[in-house]
C-alpha cells in the first residue's frame, strides 16, 4: 500500500504531500515491479518548480513464484544498522500482514540484501531469467544511444552506417522506453532529442527502413478494415461481424486490425455464437473455425492487457494532477498522454466523487477536466476545431451557419477530415455521433461552390 509522506523538493526545497511505495509484491502488483525496473518507482514532480525526482526510501521486494525476498536501504539516507533493521522489519510486517499465511515460507527469515538500486534491479532480473550477458547487451544499447546523441548532426548518418547491424527491435524498444521515461520525469528536451533520433534511424538504418515499410503496410490494412466496418453501417450486428471475421480467415493482420478497431463487438455472446457455428459446421470446416476462434481470443486478450496498462498509467497521471496545487503547468507538459484512456479514468473518478457527495474532490476533478479539454482544444488543428465547433452547435440553424463559414474557410479539404472523424466514431461504437457528423458533412458540402 502506498505511504503518504511529506516530500522536500531537492531543487527548490518546497515541501508537499505525496505517496511512495516501499513494499513491492510482484505477484499482486506487477505494475509496481515494472515501475521499479524502469526507474520510475517513487518518482515525484514538484508542484512549485516542476522538477521530477526519485524519493529515496527503504524497499522490500517480494516474488513468491521465485521464493525471492530482497531488502534495500539507500546509502544516501545515512541510516545505521539498527535503523535499517527497524525500517526493513516494519516493511516485513506490512508485507506478511497482506499475504495469506500459506505463502509465508522459510526464505522470509533470510531475505537477500541489495547494497545499491542497480544491484536490486539486477537481482530481480536474474530471478526472471535475464542473464549477465543480456544485461551487458542492454547497457551497450544505452551507450550507443548516448553516442548517437553526442554525435554532431552532420556525422550521424556515418555513425549509423557504422553501427547498422546493432540497430534492431531490441535497440528501438530501448530507445522508445528511454524517451517515455524521460518525458514522464520532466526531461522533455532530451525526450524530444530521442524522438528525433528515432526518426533519423527509421530513415537511415536498414532495420528502420524495414520497420517503416511494415508500418505502412499495417496502416494500409487498418484503413482497409476500417472501410469494411464502415460498410456494415451503424446498425451492424453480431451476425455481420461473424461473417466479416470468416472473410478474414488466414489473415492475422486483418483480424488484429479488426479487433483493435472494434473490440466491443467481440464479447461473450459473439464467441458463444461462433462456438455454436463451429458445432453446426461440416467436419472439414471445423478445424479452421476453431483456429479462428483461438486467434480472436488471443487478440482480444492482448487488447485488454494493453488497455489495462493504459488505464493504470492514466490513474497514476491523474493522481499527480490531483496532488499538484496548480495542475496547469503539468497539463501543458503532458498533452500527448491525455488520450481516451485518461479521459475515461478522469470522467469515472469525477462521477464517483459527485455520487459520494465529495464536493472538494469533485471540484478539483472538474477543474482538471476543464483545463485538459481546454489544452486539447488549443492544440487542435484549425480544421478539427471547426468540426468540434459544428458538433457543439446549439441547433440546426446555428450548425448550418457554422458549416457555411467552415466551407468558405477550408473548402473541400474539410470533407475528408469529417469523414475520418465519422469513421472513428462509428468504429468506437457511437453511431449517433457518427450520424450527426454525416448530417453536418452534408451541410458543409451543400455550402461549397460547385466543383
Amino acid at each position: 500500500m502506498p505511504k503518504r509522506i511529506m516530500i522536500s523538493c531537492p531543487n527548490c526545497h518546497t515541501q508537499f504531500p505525496g505517496e511512495i511505495d516501499q513494499t513491492i509484491d510482484a505477484g499482486s502488483e506487477p505494475a509496481l515491479k515494472a515501475r521499479l525496473l524502469s526507474g520510475n518507482l517513487n518518482v515525484q514532480r514538484c508542484p512549485n518548480c516542476g522538477a521530477a525526482f526519485q524519493v529515496g526510501a527503504p524497499l522490500l521486494y517480494h516474488d513468491g513464484s521465485k521464493d525471492l525476498l530482497i531488502s534495500y536501504a539507500p546509502v544516501e539516507l545515512g541510516m545505521n544498522k539498527d535503523q535499517q533493521e527497524k525500517a526493513i522489519g516494519d516493511l516485513m510486517r506490512e508485507l506478511t500482514g497482506r499475504l495469506p499465511k500459506e505463502q509465508i515460507k522459510g526464505y522470509f527469515f533470510q531475505p537477500r540484501t541489495a547494497l545499491t538500486m542497480q544491484g536490486l534491479v539486477e537481482t530481480i532480473l536474474q530471478g526472471d531469467g535475464v542473464t549477465q550477458e543480456m544485461m551487458a547487451e542492454q547497457r551497450a544499447r544505452v551507450e550507443l544511444i548516448e553516442q548517437f546523441l553526442s554525435t554532431p548532426p552532420e556525422l550521424r548518418e556515418s555513425v549509423i552506417e557504422q553501427n547498422d547491424a546493432k540497430i534492431d527491435i531490441e535497440f528501438m524498444q530501448t530507445l522508445s522506453l528511454m524517451g517515455q521515461r524521460l518525458a514522464a520525469e520532466g526531461h522533455a528536451d532530451i525526450a524530444e532529442q530521442l524522438a528525433m533520433l528515432q526518426l533519423i534511424l527509421l530513415e537511415h538504418s536498414t532495420f528502420g527502413r524495414q520497420l517503416a515499410q511494415q508500418a505502412e503496410a499495417q496502416e494500409a490494412t487498418v484503413r482497409e478494415v476500417a472501410a469494411d466496418i464502415q460498410k456494415l453501417g451503424a446498425a451492424a450486428g453480431r451476425e455481420d461481424f461473424l461473417e466479416l471475421v470468416q472473410g478474414y480467415m488466414g489473415s492475422e493482420e486483418r483480424l488484429q486490425a479488426l479487433v483493435g478497431l472494434a473490440r466491443p463487438a467481440f464479447d461473450y455472446q459473439f464467441f458463444q455464437a461462433l462456438t455454436m457455428q463451429i458445432g453446426q459446421a461440416p467436419e472439414a470446416e471445423r478445424a479452421g473455425l476453431e483456429d479462428l476462434r483461438d486467434t480472436l481470443l488471443e487478440l482480444t486478450q492482448k487488447v485488454d492487457q494493453q488497455t489495462q496498462v493504459a488505464m493504470e498509467e492514466a490513474v497514476q497521471l491523474l493522481q499527480v494532477l490531483i496532488d499538484a496545487p496548480d495542475p496547469a503547468p503539468l497539463i501543458a507538459e503532458n498533452l500527448p498522454f491525455f488520450d481516451e484512456a485518461f479521459l475515461s479514468v478522469l470522467q469515472a473518478n469525477l462521477e464517483a466523487a459527485q455520487q459520494r457527495g465529495n464536493i472538494e474532490v469533485s471540484a478539483k476533478l472538474r477543474t482538471i477536466y476543464e483545463q485538459v479539454m481546454s489544452a486539447l482544444r488549443d492544440n487542435m488543428s484549425p480544421e478539427l476545431k471547426a468540426i468540434n465547433g459544428l458538433m457543439a452547435a446549439e441547433n440546426e440553424d446555428a450548425a448550418r451557419e457554422l458549416a457555411a463559414e467552415a466551407a468558405q474557410q477550408y473548402g473541400r479539404d474539410l470533407l475528408p477530415m469529417i469523414d475520418a472523424v465519422q469513421e472513428m466514431m462509428a468504429v468506437r461504437g457511437e453511431p449517433q455521433v457518427a450520424e450527426r457528423l454525416g448530417m453536418l458533412r452534408g451541410m458543409v458540402e451543400a455550402a461549397l461552390p460547385p466543383a
